[in-house]
């Protein structure tokens, strides 16, 4: 029973340490933030979109790369011949 309490505490601490921390650091970056709020979003807004291109790209090159290669072991692969 005393070690229930004491993952629950270090849960408990972990969790409240990562709450707090993001707390300060979001304020500290709204603080210190060298843009203007307008400026911000556009360039995350812009920034996302070109990563979320980026990653759709990728994908598709790694479906086509992943179509090939099943062409490939299947061309390479030996038929086994049915037994009657």
């Amino acid at each position: 029973m005393l070690k229930k309490k004491k993952v629950r505490r270090g849960i408990f601490k972990i969790l409240t340490g990562f709450i707090v921390g993001s707390a300060i650091g979001s304020i500290l970056g709204l603080t210190f933030a060298p843009n203007k709020g307008k400026d911000t979003r556009k360039a995350i807004r812009d920034k996302s979109l070109d990563m979320f291109l980026k990653g759709k790209a990728q994908l598709k090159k790694d479906q086509e790369m992943g179509r090939i290669k099943r062409i490939i072991v299947r061309v390479l692969t030996p038929k086994k011949k049915k037994v009657k």
